[in-house]
């Protein structure tokens, strides 16, 4: 028994020596017949969260706003000269910085509808780059776009920094207004549609509010629609953008 116990204590520092946790970002094996121990990194399922500017690699010289939500959730937005053109949505996953979605919807400033697919890798907090099968004409291929994180994501967006009325600029289409109460309802108008709805801070803290809108008019093609939406402000430019849970209608407002 002596002898066991001093052997123990013997073997104690030699497996400190060898280091002891692999550190958050590591899964480690430890050998104890040889007081080895191997570690590998962890696979990351981290997603590229957060609101990203850049632009798209396209012959129409489209500005690219993405915002990617703690759920996978994204909306890239495609605008020339300020006027909406189009967008894609969906729900991606990521593995070690690679991100992907096989059922992404475009939707076409003129009504048009399509599915494809989204590729892209990126650096958390940093930049990223995607490619999306669809494209619009007068493109014939994919069409890639990039971003720069914008850190004003990392900042709550409160009801009151957003009570007031807005308005696209001129020149900017769709023509849009819309008027946030302090206790976050909102209404306003879009060329033949009107709506109403409400807002809160999303739960996560983020630069984000959460809204629902309802969209009523005889020539509105969002006319008894009511659709789930978010909302952001970056450098003075309101953007409130939404998809139906069917993924058949989409909006989009900016508005200064």
């Amino acid at each position: 028994m002596k002898l066991v116990s001093k052997l123990c204590l013997l073997a104690l520092p030699i497996l400190a020596a060898c280091g002891g946790g692999g550190g958050d970002d590591k899964t480690c094996v430890s050998d104890l017949s040889n007081l080895t121990k191997s570690c590998v990194p962890k696979t990351s399922h981290a997603l590229p969260e957060g609101l990203w500017y850049g632009s798209a690699n396209s012959s129409q010289s489209f500005a690219a706003q993405t915002i990617v939500l703690e759920t996978g959730q994204y909306y890239s937005i495609y605008t020339q000269g300020g006027s909406f053109v189009w967008m894609i949505e969906g729900i991606m996953t990521a593995t070690d910085g690679a991100f992907s979605d096989a059922a992404t919807v475009g939707f076409h400033n003129l009504g048009a509808i399509r599915a494809g697919t989204l590729t892209g890798n990126f650096t958390t907090k940093s930049a990223l780059s995607a490619t999306t099968s669809l494209f619009v004409t007068p493109d014939t291929t994919a069409t890639a776009f990039n971003g720069n994180y914008n850190a004003t994501y990392d900042t709550p967006l409160a009801l009151s920094d957003v009570a007031r009325t807005w308005t696209s600029g001129s020149g900017f289409n769709p023509i849009s207004t819309i008027t946030f109460a302090a206790d976050g309802t909102a209404n306003g108008t879009q060329s033949a549609c009107t709506f109403t709805g409400s807002f809160k801070p999303r739960a996560t803290g983020k630069h984000l509010l959460d809204g629902t809108l309802n969209f009523s008019g005889a020539l509105c093609g969002l006319n008894n629609v009511s659709m789930p939406v978010e909302a952001t402000v970056v450098n003075g430019l309101l953007t409130v953008v939404g998809v139906t849970p069917q993924r058949d209608q989409a909006f989009y407002l900016a508005a200064q």
